[in-house]
């Protein structure tokens, strides 16, 4: 028995079927796709939970997700946790307005 069933629209999809934007978000979630965003210069957690709304440990629990991935980098500065996005992140970034901007 041989079962057969249409494929779909084809490959490769359709680009202007979905934004930049809604494509970053779709990988990374929303909010992570806008702390990404919001790293136009390096910002602390606590500058990047108000931001985007959510708890200190959210935002260090998101950057945390990033920099495994090797989208963002994180130093610290005495007290200070300073979140800043690598190359690739920028890569991904590239075209997309900073968090809030719009």
């Amino acid at each position: 028995m041989v079962l057969t069933y249409p494929a779909g629209g084809g490959l490769p999809l359709d680009p202007a079927a979905t934004s930049d934007e809604d494509a970053l978000a779709g990988v990374l979630g929303r909010t992570r796709a806008e702390l990404l965003r919001s790293l136009t210069a390096p910002r602390t957690t606590t500058e990047l939970a108000r931001d985007l709304g959510v708890s200190n440990a959210t935002a260090s629990s998101h950057a945390q997700a990033l920099r495994a991935a090797g989208l963002l980098t994180t130093t610290r500065t005495g007290r200070s946790v300073h979140h800043a996005r690598t190359a690739l992140g920028g890569l991904l970034n590239r075209g997309h307005p900073p968090h809030g901007a719009l």
